[in-house]
C-alpha cells in the first residue's frame, strides 16, 4: 500500500511539474509582450510616408516670421513671394517657415491675428502654385525644463495650432506639414507627455494632417530615440544637426560663451586651428576644442547620423532633418566643405534635409548672392 501511495505521489508531482512548465512557457510569451517597449506595439510606417519624405528632402528654411527682435507688424508686411519663387528656381523642393506665433496674437488672448493666418494662407497658395512643399513651424515655446506652466502652455499651443488646422482643413495633406514645436527643452518624460497631449488634441479634429515632432534638448538626435515612436501613423520625426557645434556656430553672438572662437577649419586641420585662450580652461569651449580633432571630420558625422537613422528605421519612425547648416562667420571654403558633407551624408542615409537657412545668418548663398556650388550640385542630383 505504501508503494502504491508513493507512485500516486510521484504522478501528482509530475503533473504539478508539467503544469508549472506550461505556466513558465505561457509567461515567457505573454509577460514580455505586456512589458515590451512601446515601439513593438505600434503599426508599421504608413506607406504614404516614403512619398511624403521625397517631397521634403532638398529644402531650405526661410527665416523671417520668427524674428522676435523686429516689430510684428513690419514682418507681416514683408512680401515673401519673390523669395519663394527664387527658392523654387534654385531647385529646392520644400521651404520651412518658422513662425513665432506668440508675436502675432490678438490683445489679451491666444487667438492668432487674422493678418498672420491670411499671410500663411497666401504662402501656402504660392507654394502650391510653384510646386513647393511647405512646413510651418512654431518657434520659441515657453515650456522649459522644470517649468510650472506646462499644462496651461500645452493647451495654449494646441489652441493656436487648432486655428491654423481649421484654416487649412482639407487642403495640402501631402504638401503642407505642421512642425508642432521647435527645439523643446523640457524634461524628457514631461515632453513626451505634453507633445502626445497636443497631438491627440489636434488629431481628433483632423485625421489626415501630418505632424512633425522632435526630441527635447533642442531636437537632439539622442533625445529623439528616447522619445520613441508615438501611437500615430501620420508623424514625421525630426532632428536638428549642427555638429560639431564649435564649428557650425563659430562667432554666433547669442551663445558667446561657447562660440566666441572663430577661424575654425572644416575638416579639422591642426596647423590652421586657432589657439585656445587660457581663460577657456575648464569651460565648455575647452571641451569642444579638445574633441574637435575627432569630431571635425566627415567620418564622425557619418557614424553619428547613421546610428540615429538605423535605430529610427528599426522603430518604424520616418526620419527627417529640418535644420542643419553652418554660420556665415565661418570661412566660405569651410562652409562649402561642411555643407557638401552634410547634404551627401543625409542623402546616403535617406534622410530628407531642410537646410538652415536661405538668406540670413546661416545663408546657403555666397557673398555674391549665388547659391553655394556644393548645395547646387546636391539639388541637381535630386531632380
Amino acid at each position: 500500500m505504501g508503494v502504491i501511495q508513493s507512485k500516486k505521489q510521484i504522478l501528482v508531482k509530475v503533473e504539478i511539474i508539467n503544469i508549472r512548465m506550461i505556466f513558465v512557457v505561457l509567461f515567457s510569451i505573454i509577460i514580455p509582450q505586456l512589458f515590451a517597449n512601446n515601439v513593438d506595439k505600434y503599426n508599421p510606417i504608413n506607406p504614404q510616408n516614403s512619398q511624403i519624405e521625397a517631397k521634403i528632402g532638398g529644402g531650405v528654411n526661410l527665416s523671417l516670421l520668427e524674428h522676435t527682435w523686429q516689430p510684428a507688424d513690419s514682418l507681416l508686411n514683408v512680401d515673401i513671394t519673390e523669395k519663394l519663387i527664387k527658392i523654387k528656381e534654385l531647385g529646392f523642393k520644400s521651404v520651412r517657415l518658422p513662425v513665432a506665433m506668440d508675436m502675432y496674437l490678438q490683445p489679451n488672448s491666444s487667438n492668432l491675428q487674422v493678418k498672420l493666418v491670411d499671410k500663411l494662407g497666401d504662402a501656402f497658395n504660392t507654394c502650391q502654385k510653384l510646386g513647393l512643399t511647405l512646413i510651418i513651424t512654431y518657434h520659441y515655446g515657453k515650456v522649459y525644463y522644470g517649468s510650472t506652466n506646462r499644462y496651461s502652455e500645452r493647451d495654449r499651443i494646441m489652441w493656436m495650432w487648432k486655428q491654423l488646422q481649421n484654416k487649412f482643413r482639407g487642403m495640402g495633406y501631402q504638401s503642407l506639414f505642421f512642425e508642432l514645436y521647435n527645439e523643446p527643452t523640457e524634461e524628457r518624460l514631461a515632453w513626451k507627455e505634453d507633445i502626445t497631449y497636443i497631438i491627440n488634441g489636434l488629431r481628433w479634429e483632423d485625421r489626415e494632417r501630418y505632424y512633425i515632432i522632435g526630441g527635447t534638448n533642442y531636437n537632439n538626435a539622442d533625445e529623439l530615440l528616447d522619445l520613441g515612436k508615438l501611437n500615430d501613423d501620420k508623424i514625421l520625426y525630426t532632428i536638428h544637426f549642427y555638429e560639431p557645434y564649435i564649428f557650425t556656430h563659430q562667432g554666433a553672438e547669442w551663445v558667446k560663451d561657447r562660440t566666441y572662437m572663430t577661424k575654425i577649419p572644416y575638416p579639422y586641420e591642426k596647423k590652421k586651428m586657432p589657439s585656445l585662450e587660457k581663460s577657456s580652461q575648464g569651460s565648455a569651449v575647452e571641451q569642444d576644442y579638445t574633441k574637435y580633432p575627432a569630431e571635425g571630420t566627415k567620418e564622425y558625422i557619418i557614424v553619428r547620423v547613421r546610428r540615429i537613422a538605423e535605430e529610427c528605421k528599426k522603430r518604424n519612425m520616418p526620419l527627417i532633418c529640418t535644420e542643419a547648416g553652418v554660420i556665415t562667420d565661418a570661412e566660405e571654403k569651410y562652409r562649402r566643405n561642411y555643407l557638401e558633407d552634410i547634404s551627401n551624408i543625409m542623402d546616403e542615409l535617406k534622410i530628407p534635409l531642410v537646410l538652415w537657412d536661405y538668406d540670413q545668418k546661416f545663408s546657403v548663398l555666397m557673398q555674391n548672392k549665388k547659391l553655394i556650388k556644393e548645395v547646387k550640385k546636391w539639388l541637381e542630383k535630386k531632380r
